[in-house]
C-alpha cells in the first residue's frame, strides 16, 4: 500500500514532470534519456501503486486530534477548523488522516495559485496526482513495442519500466487491479451524485462554488475512469490479460443499468479482449475457446443484462471473432469442435443479437465518437429512424482523444471481422430485405443499413484510412463494396452512398471511388434489369431524371389562376415518394464528396455530355424539390465549385440568380429554425425561393456556404483581387446589378437572427415524461444547428471582406490611373459593386454586432466549459475575431472612400439598411467592454489560432484612440486609466487574463523555429510593445499583464504584489526579462558563431519592451531596480560576443556572412539588424543605469560597472574577462552601400516607385513591397491590354520573373535601410555610453587619458572614411570625438615630455588633420562641419595653452592648415558668412583661432587667404545691415543673430590686432560701412524697433561690438597713421550727438542714470573716450576738428 509520504510536494511535482516528459517522448531530441531514466527509477513504485492509498485508521485520526503535525521536519499547530477539513478530506477519499492533513496543508500553500480554498485546492491536487499517475502509465504502455517512438535506448528503458510496472502484487495482476480501480472510481462518482441529490432533496440553495467543485471532481473522475479503460486496452494489446479479466469486465457490465460514458469506457477493453482471445496468438487453446464460447452463449440466453443492447453488441462481436477462429482454427486437439454447427452456434445467435440491438449499439457509439459531421437533414432523419433503442451519449464530448482513437480502431476491426467472418449473415440480411422490398412488406429491420452507417461514421473524415477499402481490389473490403452496390433497396442506396462518401476523403480515395462508379457503370450496361442494377454514375443520373419527372408531374397538376397571385404551392403535401428523396440525398452527398476531393471526377461531372449535372441540380430547385433535399443540392453545387474557373463561376451565378430572384417575395413572414426550435418572425428574404431557404437551418446553412464558395477567388484569379466575385451584370435585367440582395439575405435575414433568443443553445425538454431515444437524438443534433449556421455566415462575411483589395483605392488616391489594368471594368464599378461595402455596412449595425459580441461571450463558456467544444464552435469564435480584426483594419478605407460611393446609389434602386449603426467599430466595442474581457480570456485558449488573433485584435483595440482617451473618474475628474484596462480591471476574470498571458508565454513553441520562429511569444511581445508605445506613461492593459499595478491615490504605476504581479516574482515581466537575458542568439559551430534569426528577433523584442519601461518616467525607477536586482547589466555584457567577417547569420542551409549581397539581405539581414537593435538597447540601459547610480551616489556600483565595461568583471572574488566596450565597435567593420544595385529589367522599366515609400514603425522610409507588386501587375495588364497584344506564356513568365526580381530587390533595399539605420542607432548608443563613462564614472587621470586615446584610436580611421561615404555615421563619430577631446586635459602632464605625451600629441594631431580634411568633404553637412570646427578649435586653443607651459609641444598648425589647401579656408569662410546658427559662430571662432596661431607663428597665410577670398570685405559689409537684420528677425531668433555678430566682430578684432591686419580691415571699407550703418542714425533713447527691453539692450550691445572693432584698428595702426586718425575724427564728428547722449545717460544728466534695458554704458563710454583721446579730437560744435 502507498505510504502517506507519497503525497509530499516534491513527489507530486516529479509525477507531473514525469507525465510531461513522457508526453514529448515521440518528438525527436526532446527528451534527455538519463533524465527520463532517473524519473522512472524514482517514481516506478508509485506508478505500481496505481490509485491505491493508505486507508483511514484510528491511530492517525487520534494523532490528528492532538493538533500537532510534523511536515518536512517542521512542526505545525493545527486549529480545529483545519482538523475538521482534514477529517472531511479523509472521509471523502477514504485516505489516512495524516496523509489528508498533509494534503490539506499543501492545498493551503497552493490556494492563491489555484484561486481556490485550501480544501478545494487539496482535492484538486489529489485528483491531479492520480491523473499524472494514470497518464504516465498510459503513455509508457502505449510506447512499448512501437519502433517509431524514441531511440532504441529510450524504448529499452520503457520496456524495463513496463516489466517492473506489471509485476503481480498480492497475487493480483495489474489488469485486475485496473478493473478494481475502475469500480472504485464509479463508486466515488456515485457518492458525489448522491451528495448533489441530497442537497437538492433538502431544498438547499445551490452554492456556485460547491457546484463548480463537484463538476470539477466529476470531470477528474470521468477522465481517470477513461484512462484506466485505455490502460486496460493497452494491456490487452501487450497480451497481459486473459480470460479472468474478460470475465470481470463482463460481470461489471452485467451490473450497469445506465448507458453513459462510464458504460462506454468498458466496451473498449471488452472488444479488445474478445479480439485477442479469438486470435491465433490467444493464450487459450482452441478447446478452451470453444468452452468459453458456450459459456458466453449460455449467459446471453439465460441472463439478460439491464442494457440488453450492450450485451447484444458484445455477443455479436464475440460471434464474429469466434467464427473467424473456427474458419481458420489453430493447431491442437479440440474434441468439442465436432459439436459446433454454424447455423446453430453462429448465424442464428447472431440474428438474435441483431434483433436485440447489437448493430444499433455499435452504430450509435460510432456516431457518438465520429468526427464532427456537416449538417444533413435527410441523414439525420434516417439515423433517428434506425436508432430507436440506444440513447446518444450525453457526455461524449468529454471523451479523450486517445480513447476515441482506440475505440475507432476497434470499430475498424469489427467492420473487417463482420465482412470477413459473417459474410453469409450479411448476404442473408440483404436477400431478405430485397425480397420484402419487392413485395412491399417492409418486415425487415434495416440491419444492413445500420452496418453501412457504422462504416460511414468510422471512416468519415479520415482520408488516411479510406484506402483500406480501395487498396486491394482482390480483398474482402473491396469485394464487399462490389457486392453491396448491387440490387439495393432505397434505404440501402442512401446508406451505401453515405458509406461510399465517407471512404472517399482525400484525392486518392476519391479517385478510387470515381473509378469504382465508372467501372460499375460499364459493367451495369450489360444488364438493363432494374433489380440487377448496380450503384454507378448511370444509375445516379437516371435516378435524378426519375425524380425530376415526378416533380414535373406535380408541376403539371398545378393550374395557377392568372387573375391573382397565389401563395406558394403546397409543396410538402405533393412530394414524390419519400424513398426517392432519401435515395437522391445519399447520391447527392456522394456526388458532392467526389466532386470536392477528386479533380478528375469534378471535371468529368462538369463536362459530362450525357447529363449536365449543374443544370439538373438547379432544375431540382426550380421544380421545388423537397426542401429537405435543398441542403444536399446546395452542398453538391458547392463541391462542384472547388477549383472553379471564372466561366464556371459565372455560369453558376447566373443559374442561382435566375432561381433565387425569379419571383418577388410573398407578403407573409417566415421563421428561421428547426422543427423543434423556438424562432421569432423576421424580415422576408427577398423572393419566394429565398424565403423557403430559411424555413429550416439545414438549407439556410448550405445556401450560405454556397454563396461563400462563390465569393472565394476562383482558380487562377491571382493575388491582385481586382475584380468583383460575380459577373458585373448579375441581375441587371430586373434590379440594380450586384449581389446586394444576397448580402442582405445572409446578414440581415439569416445571421442577425441566429442569436440565442432565436436559436437557443438547447432545445426545449419536456419534463412531464421521459424522452424517447429519437427525441434525445434530435436534441443532440440540434446543438450543432446554431454554430454551423453562424459559421457559414461568418465564412461568407470574411470572404467578402478579404476578397476586397483596398490597395487599389490607395493607388488611385496617390494619383495612379489603374482602370486600364483591372479585370473589373473600372475602379469605380469595382468599389460600388464589391460586397465589401455592403458587408461593412451591415457589420456596423447594432443587430449584427450584437450577434458577433454574443458569439464571443458564449464562446468563453464553450471553450472553458466541462465539454470539449465542437470544431464548429471553435471556428465560429475564430472567424468572429478575424472579422472584427479585418473590419477594424479596413474600416478607414470604407469610411473614407467606399461609403460615400455607396451613399450615392441609395434610393429607389438600392435599399437602405434599417436600424441603429455605429460610426466606427471601436465605438461599438466601447459600449460592450466585456468584449475586451472575452478577448483576454481567449488568450488562454488551447487553440493557437484563436490565441494569436485575439492578441492581434486586443492590440488594435487597446491602442485605438477610442480607448486611449481618459475616462471620467469621481467628481468629474479625468482618470488616467485606459478604458480597455478599466473593463479588465473591474472584471472578476482579471487575474485569469493575466495568467493567460503568462501560461501562453511558457508554452514551448521553440520546436517551430524553422518555420514560424516563436509563434506565441512574438505576438505577445508585439502587443506589449505597441501598447506601451501608444501610452508609455499611462497605466494600460500592457502594464497590467506585465505585472504592474495602479496607484489609485497618486495616480501612478506601481509594482503589483498580487499573484501574477511583479512583486510576486512570477509575472510576465519576469518572463520577458529572463528571455532577454537567457535566450541564446547564436551557436558556436567549430569556432564560428552563427546567429539564429528567430532568437535574435525574440531578444530584440524583449529588450524593446524593457527599454520602453525603463525609459518611461512612470515605470523607470521600478524597472531599473528590478533589472539591477536580476544583474541584467552583468548578464548582458558577460554574454556579449564580438562579431567578425567569419560570423554567420541565418539557419542551415542558408547561413551567410555579412556582405552587401542579395543572399545576405534575404537570409541574414534581419538577424543582424535585430542583433544591433538589441545591442543598442543594452548600451542605452547601461548609460542610463550609470547616470542613475551616479546621481544616487552609488560609487561602488558605478566602479563595478566601469570595470566590466573595461573588460574585467569580479564574480565571487574571481576576475572574469569579458568583452571591452571599445571592442563592441566591431559592427563598424561592416560597411553597407547607400542603396542596392538596380536590377536590369526590360518590360517594367522607367517606373517611379518613390510614391510607394512609407514610414515603418520607427519612422524610417521603406518601400511597401506588396503595393509595388500589385501596381506592377496592374501596369503589366494595362500595357498589353491597351496595345491589344496577346501575350504568350513565355512573355507572361518573363514579366512575372521581372516583377519577382523587383520584389526581391525592394526587399533587399528595405533590409539594407534597416541595417544602416540599426547600425547608426547602435553607434549612437555606443557613443553615448562612452561619453557617460567619462562624465559619470570616477576614473583616475592617467586611466581616463589612456581610455580617451584608445577611443580616439578606434574611431579615427572610421571618422575619416565615413566623412566621405557615410555622413550619418561620421556625424555620430564627430560628436564623440568632440566629446572625447573635451574631456582631455591640455596641460604639461598630458602633453609634456615622454612616450605617453608623444602618443597624446600624435593622436590629437592626427585628429586635427582628419578634421581639416573632413571639413572639405563634399558630402559633409553643416552639422558635421560644425563638429569638425569644434574639434579643430579645441585643438588649437588647447595646444596654445599647452605651448605656454611647454614650448616644445607646439605643432606647426599654420603649416598644417596651409597643407590642407585653399579650399579649407574657402569652406570655412562660406560657413562664416552664410552659415546658419552655431555652424556660423563656430566657423568664425575657428577663423579667429587660426588667425591667432598664424600671428603667433609669424605667418601671414591666413590673412592673405582671407583677403584673397574677399572674406574681410564681406564680413565688414555685414555691419551695414546689422540693424535691419536684427529688426527683421523673430524675437526667439534674435539671440542667435547677436551671437553670430559678436563672433564676427571678435574675428575682426583678432585680425586687427596686427598693423597689417588692421590695415586690411580698414581697407575693406570699415568706415564706409560705419557711415551706412543705420545704428548710428537711430534715436539712442528708442533703440531698435523691437519689443522692450530688447530694443535698447540689442542696440547698445551692437554699438559696443562695432566700437571695439574701430578701437582695435586705431590702436594697431597707431597715432602716426594720419589717414586712420582722420577717418576716426570724421566718424566722431558725424556721431557727436550719439556720443553726447551716451555720455549724458551715463552721467545721469537729464534723468535717471542709464536707460531701462540698456545696461551699464561704462564700457561703451570708455570706447568713445579712448577714440577721443587717440585722435585728440575736440568737439567745439564746428565742423573743424
Amino acid at each position: 500500500m502507498a505510504s502517506p509520504t507519497s503525497l509530499a510536494p516534491d513527489t507530486d511535482d516529479e509525477l507531473q514532470l514525469l507525465a510531461d516528459t513522457l508526453e514529448v517522448v515521440p518528438k525527436p531530441n526532446e527528451v534527455e534519456p538519463e533524465g527520463l531514466r532517473q524519473l522512472l527509477d524514482d517514481r516506478i513504485e508509485e506508478l505500481r501503486q496505481l490509485l491505491d492509498t493508505l486507508g483511514k485508521n484510528d491511530a492517525s485520526r487520534n494523532k490528528l486530534k492532538e493538533g500537532k503535525l510534523n511536515i518536512g521536519g517542521e512542526d505545525f499547530q493545527l486549529n480545529e477548523a483545519f482538523q475538521q477539513e482534514a477529517t472531511q478530506l479523509s472521509d471523502d477519499f477514504n485516505m489516512d488522516e495524516i496523509a489528508a492533513a498533509k494534503l490539506l496543508q499543501r492545498g493551503d500553500q497552493k490556494r492563491e495559485e489555484l484561486d481556490r480554498s485550501a480544501l478545494q485546492s487539496a482535492k484538486f491536487l489529489y485528483h491531479t496526482r492520480r491523473k499524472n499517475i494514470l497518464q504516465s502509465i498510459r503513455l509508457i504502455l502505449s510506447y512499448v513495442g512501437d519502433v517509431n517512438v524514441g531511440s532504441s535506448d529510450t524504448r529499452h528503458m520503457l520496456n524495463t519500466a513496463t516489466e517492473k510496472l506489471l509485476e503481480r502484487k498480492d497475487g493480483r495482476s495489474f489488469a485486475d487491479r485496473c478493473i478494481s480501480a475502475m469500480v472504485s472510481v464509479r463508486q466515488a462518482v456515485q457518492q458525489l451524485r448522491d451528495k448533489e441529490k441530497h442537497a437538492h432533496t433538502l431544498g438547499m440553495a445551490p452554492d456556485p462554488g460547491l457546484k463548480e467543485d463537484l463538476d470539477l471532481q466529476l470531470r477528474f473522475l470521468r477522465n481517470q475512469h477513461e484512462m484506466l479503460a485505455v490502460i486496460l486496452y493497452h494491456l490487452v494489446k501487450l497480451r497481459r490479460t486473459g480470460v479472468s479479466e474478460l470475465r470481470r469486465l463482463l460481470d461489471t457490465m452485467r451490473t450497469l443499468d445506465r448507458y453513459d460514458v462510464f458504460t462506454a469506457h468498458h466496451i473498449l477493453p471488452l472488444f479488445a479482449s474478445i479480439t485477442f482471445l479469438c486470435a491465433m496468438e490467444s493464450p487459450l487453446s482452441f478447446e478452451e475457446t470453444i468452452q468459453l464460447h458456450k459459456e458466453i452463449a449460455k449467459t446471453y440466453t439465460e441472463n439478460h443484462w439491464p442494457l440488453r443492447y450492450c450485451q447484444a453488441g458484445i455477443y455479436l462481436w464475440w460471434l464474429s471473432e469466434f467464427n473467424g477462429l473456427c474458419n481458420d482454427p489453430p493447431a491442437g486437439h479440440a474434441p468439442s469442435k465436432a459439436s459446433l454447427d454454424y447455423y446453430q452456434d453462429i448465424q442464428n445467435p447472431a440474428k438474435v443479437a441483431l434483433t436485440d440491438g447489437g448493430l444499433e449499439l455499435v452504430m450509435g457509439l460510432s456516431a457518438d465518437i465520429a468526427q464532427e459531421q456537416r449538417l444533413n437533414s435527410s441523414k439525420e432523419d434516417l439515423h433517428r429512424f434506425l436508432q430507436t433503442r440506444v440513447p446518444p451519449l450525453e457526455d461524449v464530448a468529454m471523451l479523450l482523444p486517445d480513447f476515441r482513437g482506440a475505440l475507432t480502431g476497434q470499430f475498424e476491426l469489427f467492420i473487417d471481422s463482420i465482412i470477413a467472418n459473417l459474410a453469409s449473415l450479411l448476404q442473408t440480411i440483404k436477400t431478405a430485405e430485397e425480397e420484402d422490398d419487392i413485395m412491399n412488406l417492409r418486415t425487415y429491420d434495416y440491419e444492413l443499413e445500420r452496418f453501412f452507417l457504422i462504416v460511414h461514421y468510422t471512416f468519415d473524415g479520415r482520408p488516411e484510412m479510406g484506402m483500406t477499402f480501395w487498396g486491394d481490389p482482390e480483398g474482402n473490403l473491396f469485394g464487399f463494396l462490389r457486392w453491396a452496390a448491387k440490387n439495393q433497396t432505397p434505404f440501402m442506396v442512401a446508406t451505401f452512398c453515405y458509406m461510399l462518401a465517407s471512404i472517399s476523403y482525400g484525392t486518392e480515395c476519391a479517385a478510387a471511388a470515381h473509378k469504382f462508379l465508372i467501372d460499375e457503370t460499364n459493367v451495369g450496361a450489360l444488364n438493363r434489369n432494374r433489380r440487377g442494377e448496380s450503384l454507378n454514375w448511370t444509375f445516379i443520373f437516371k435516378h435524378v431524371r426519375v425524380y425530376l419527372a415526378e416533380l414535373g408531374k406535380r408541376q403539371q397538376a398545378l393550374v395557377p389562376n392568372p387573375a391573382y397571385r397565389m401563395p406558394p404551392p403546397p409543396v410538402e403535401s405533393t412530394e414524390p415518394a419519400p424513398h426517392l428523396s432519401m435515395e437522391l440525398d445519399g447520391m447527392l452527398r456522394l456526388t458532392g464528396q467526389l466532386a470536392a476531393d477528386c479533380p478528375e471526377a469534378r471535371q468529368w461531372l462538369r463536362g459530362n455530355t450525357e447529363y449536365n449535372i449543374v443544370s439538373g441540380l438547379f432544375e431540382l430547385l426550380n421544380l421545388q424539390a423537397s426542401t429537405q433535399l435543398w441542403d444536399s443540392i446546395f452542398a453538391a453545387i458547392t463541391a462542384l465549385l472547388t477549383d472553379k474557373d471564372e466561366a464556371f463561376r459565372d455560369e453558376v451565378w447566373k443559374c442561382l440568380d435566375d432561381w433565387a430572384m425569379g419571383s418577388p417575395a410573398p407578403p407573409s413572414s417566415l421563421q428561421l429554425g428547426a422543427s423543434t426550435a423556438v424562432a421569432t418572425p423576421f424580415a422576408q428574404g427577398g423572393s419566394e425561393n429565398l424565403d423557403l431557404v430559411i424555413r429550416a437551418v439545414h438549407p439556410a446553412e448550405a445556401f450560405t456556404r454556397l454563396l461563400a464558395k462563390l465569393v472565394e477567388p476562383y482558380e487562377g484569379a491571382g493575388e491582385l483581387r481586382d475584380a468583383v466575385p460575380f459577373p458585373e451584370n448579375l441581375g441587371s435585367n430586373n434590379r440594380m446589378s450586384g449581389m446586394v440582395p444576397y448580402v442582405d439575405f445572409i446578414m440581415r435575414t439569416i445571421f442577425n437572427n441566429t442569436t440565442v433568443q432565436n436559436l437557443p443553445r438547447e432545445s426545449a425538454v419536456n419534463s412531464d415524461r421521459v424522452e424517447t431515444v429519437s427525441e434525445k437524438l434530435l436534441r443532440v443534433q440540434y446543438r450543432r444547428f446554431r454554430p454551423a449556421l453562424q459559421l457559414s455566415c461568418l465564412q461568407f462575411m470574411y470572404d467578402c471582406l478579404a476578397s476586397f483589395n483596398d490597395d487599389l483605392l490607395d493607388l488611385a488616391h496617390k494619383g495612379f490611373v489603374v482602370d486600364g489594368g483591372l479585370r473589373a471594368s473600372s475602379l469605380l464599378t469595382y468599389t460600388k459593386l464589391h460586397p465589401f461595402g455592403r458587408v461593412m455596412e451591415h457589420i456596423l449595425t447594432e443587430k449584427c454586432l450584437n450577434v458577433l459580441f454574443e458569439i464571443l461571450q458564449l464562446g468563453v463558456e464553450d471553450l472553458y466549459g466541462n465539454v470539449e467544444p465542437s470544431n464548429a464552435v471553435v471556428d465560429t469564435i475564430w472567424y468572429t475575431i478575424r472579422i472584427l480584426d479585418l473590419a477594424i483594419q479596413m474600416q478607414p478605407t470604407y469610411l473614407r472612400v467606399v461609403r460615400p460611393f455607396i451613399k450615392q446609389d441609395e434610393g429607389a434602386r438600392r435599399a437602405n439598411i434599417i436600424g441603429n449603426s455605429f460610426e466606427k467599430l471601436e465605438k461599438a466595442v466601447h459600449y460592450r467592454l466585456d468584449t475586451i474581457v472575452n478577448l483576454g480570456l481567449y488568450v488562454g485558449a488551447s487553440q493557437h489560432n484563436i490565441v494569436l488573433d485575439s492578441i492581434k485584435l486586443l492590440e488594435k483595440l487597446t491602442i485605438s484612440p477610442e480607448f486611449t482617451t481618459s475616462t471620467e473618474a469621481s467628481y468629474g475628474r479625468p482618470s488616467s486609466v485606459n478604458r480597455a484596462l478599466g473593463a479588465v480591471e473591474q472584471s472578476p476574470e482579471s487575474k485569469r487574463i493575466l495568467f493567460n498571458f503568462i501560461q501562453q508565454w511558457q508554452f514551448p513553441d521553440e520546436n517551430q523555429l524553422e518555420n514560424w520562429g516563436f509563434p506565441l511569444k512574438m505576438p505577445i511581445l508585439r502587443f506589449l510593445d505597441n501598447s506601451l508605445a501608444a501610452q508609455p506613461n499611462s497605466f494600460t492593459l500592457a502594464h497590467l499583464v506585465l505585472g504592474f499595478g495602479h496607484d489609485t491615490k497618486a495616480g501612478g504605476i506601481e509594482l503589483s504584489m498580487e499573484p501574477g504581479g511583479v512583486g510576486s516574482g512570477v509575472s510576465l515581466l519576469h518572463q520577458v526579462l529572463y528571455a532577454a537575458m537567457e535566450a541564446k542568439e547564436c551557436v558556436d559551430e567549430n569556432g564560428a558563431l552563427t546567429y539564429i534569426p528567430a532568437y535574435c528577433e525574440l531578444k530584440h523584442a524583449c529588450f524593446s519592451i524593457l527599454q520602453r519601461l525603463w525609459s518611461a518616467p512612470s515605470t523607470s525607477g521600478d524597472v531599473l531596480y528590478i533589472l539591477r536586482m536580476n544583474k541584467f547589466f552583468l548578464q548582458g555584457f558577460l554574454s556579449e560576443s564580438t562579431i567578425t567577417p567569419a560570423t554567420l547569420w541565418g539557419i542551415h542551409p542558408n547561413r551567410v556572412a555579412i556582405e552587401p549581397t542579395p543572399q545576405f539581405f534575404e537570409h541574414g539581414a534581419c538577424a543582424f539588424a535585430d542583433f544591433l537593435e538589441r545591442r543598442t538597447a543594452l548600451f542605452n540601459y547601461t548609460a542610463l543605469e550609470i547616470r542613475q547610480l551616479s546621481l544616487q551616489g552609488a560609487s561602488t556600483m558605478v566602479q563595478r560597472y566601469l570595470s566590466t565595461l573595461l573588460g574585467t568583471t569580479m564574480l565571487e572574488n574571481q576576475r572574469v574577462s569579458n568583452v571591452h566596450i571599445l571592442d563592441l565597435l566591431d559592427f563598424l567593420e561592416f560597411t553597407f552601400p547607400e542603396r542596392t544595385k538596380q536590377p536590369q529589367v526590360q518590360w517594367i522599366r522607367d517606373i517611379n516607385l518613390s510614391a510607394f515609400e512609407e514610414d515603418d514603425a520607427s519612422g524610417a522610409p521603406v518601400f511597401n513591397v506588396d503595393k509595388v507588386v500589385e501596381f506592377l501587375q496592374i501596369k503589366k495588364n494595362e500595357r498589353f491590354r491597351s496595345a491589344g497584344i496577346v501575350m504568350e506564356y513565355g512573355q507572361h513568365q518573363q514579366v512575372d520573373d521581372e516583377i519577382e526580381v523587383v520584389r526581391r530587390h525592394l526587399n533587399c533595399e528595405n533590409l539594407l535601410r534597416r541595417c544602416r539605420r540599426a547600425r547608426i542607432r547602435c553607434l549612437g548608443a555606443w557613443s553615448t555610453l562612452v561619453i557617460m563613462m567619462l562624465e559619470d564614472c570616477d576614473m583616475e587621470r592617467m586611466s581616463k587619458t589612456g581610455f580617451i586615446l584608445q577611443a580616439l584610436q578606434a574611431v579615427l580611421p572610421k571618422l575619416e572614411l565615413f566623412s566621405v561615404d557615410d555622413v550619418d555615421a561620421a556625424q555620430v563619430l564627430s560628436e564623440l570625438a568632440h566629446s572625447l577631446i573635451s574631456h582631455l586635459p591640455f596641460d604639461a602632464t598630458t602633453f609634456g615630455v615622454g612616450r605617453g605625451s608623444d602618443l597624446a600629441n600624435d593622436r590629437l594631431y592626427q585628429l586635427f588633420r582628419v578634421s581639416l580634411r573632413s571639413i572639405q568633404s563634399p558630402s559633409a553637412t553643416a552639422k558635421l562641419r560644425e563638429d569638425f570646427y569644434n574639434i579643430a578649435l579645441q585643438y588649437l586653443n588647447g595646444m596654445a595653452a599647452v605651448s605656454g607651459q611647454n614650448p616644445g609641444s607646439r605643432r606647426h598648425s599654420t603649416q598644417t592648415v596651409k597643407a590642407s589647401g585653399d579650399k579649407l579656408l574657402e569652406v570655412v569662410c562660406n560657413d562664416a558668412y552664410s552659415g546658419d546658427g552655431r555652424c556660423k559662430v563656430v566657423s568664425l571662432l575657428l577663423l579667429e583661432a587660426l588667425a591667432a596661431v598664424a600671428a603667433e607663428e609669424g605667418s601671414s597665410f591666413v590673412i592673405e587667404t582671407l583677403v584673397k577670398q574677399n572674406f574681410l570685405v564681406v564680413l565688414v559689409d555685414s555691419i551695414k545691415t546689422i540693424a535691419q537684420d536684427v529688426e527683421s528677425t523673430r524675437t526667439e531668433d534674435i539671440k542667435g543673430i547677436m551671437i553670430a555678430f559678436k563672433a564676427a566682430t571678435g574675428f575682426l578684432i583678432r585680425i586687427s590686432q596686427s598693423r597689417s591686419g588692421a590695415a586690411q580691415v580698414i581697407n575693406s571699407g570699415l568706415f564706409q560701412a560705419l557711415r551706412e550703418c543705420r545704428l548710428f542714425s537711430l534715436d539712442p533713447d528708442l533703440g531698435l524697433q523691437l519689443e522692450q527691453p530688447l530694443n535698447l539692450q540689442c542696440y547698445y550691445e551692437l554699438l559696443l561690438e562695432i566700437m571695439r572693432v574701430v578701437v582695435s584698428c586705431i590702436l594697431s595702426r597707431g597715432p602716426q597713421n594720419r589717414q586712420a586718425i582722420d577717418s576716426v575724427k570724421l566718424f566722431l564728428l558725424d556721431n557727436r550727438n550719439l556720443a553726447l547722449t551716451i555720455f549724458k545717460r551715463h552721467a545721469g544728466i537729464g534723468g535717471a542714470k542709464g536707460l531701462e534695458g540698456a545696461g551699464d554704458l561704462k564700457t561703451l563710454v570708455d570706447m568713445f573716450v579712448l577714440l577721443y583721446s587717440l585722435t585728440e579730437f575736440i568737439d567745439d560744435g564746428s565742423e573743424n576738428y
